[in-house]
């Protein structure tokens, strides 16, 4: 029987100017080999994302509901069995080992927590900021971990850093966002 192991796995998600950035999902492998991804993403898709597709009862999804969080909702937390055909396989994904044997085990199943408190928080999801690789990462944090990326790896989020709250009491803006005079 092989050890418990617990992995932070860094997918190619897309290219961003050239360069391809990752997702990042947690990867658990129970001593029997079984293994669980959790992953982090948004809540829903923008309209503009969604034209043309269906809904699962065939209709037109144009007559969606945009959330009242944004165009992506809040962020949401899933966990499923690691295996082909589910959305974050990816049998080439770089990993970093986070913990193996008993380690592991307890920073699963504090992971885990962590992503349920984060996910009753519920935190828009920004794809720029706090998306879902932010949520991973903020998971990890939260639990004690210290997080490094797979090597040559950019996951847009991952370092964005939780805030002060009195920090959102500044007003702040994006690049190309209006000024209100």
């Amino acid at each position: 029987m092989s050890t418990a192991r617990l992995d932070l796995m860094a997918s190619a998600a897309g290219k961003i100017g050239g360069v391809t950035w990752h997702h990042l999902f947690l990867l658990w492998t129970d001593a029997a080999g079984k293994q669980v991804c959790l992953r982090a993403g948004p809540q829903c898709l923008p309209l503009e994302m969604l034209y043309g597709r269906k809904t699962q009862d065939g209709e037109a999804a144009e007559d969606y509901e945009r959330s009242p969080a944004g165009p992506y909702g809040l962020i949401a937390f899933s966990s499923a069995p690691y295996e082909p055909g589910t959305v974050d396989f990816d049998p080439v994904a770089a990993n970093v080992t986070l913990a193996s044997g008993n380690a592991a085990a307890q920073l699963w199943d504090n992971v885990q927590e962590a992503a349920q408190a984060l996910q009753k928080e519920e935190i828009p999801y920004d794809p720029v900021g706090k998306g879902g690789n932010w949520a991973i990462t903020e998971a990890l944090r939260r639990c004690g971990a210290q997080v490094a990326l797979p090597p040559k790896r950019w996951a847009p989020g991952a370092t964005v850093l939780a805030r002060d709250p009195l920090e959102d009491e500044i007003a702040t803006r994006r690049i190309g966002q209006p000024v209100a005079i």
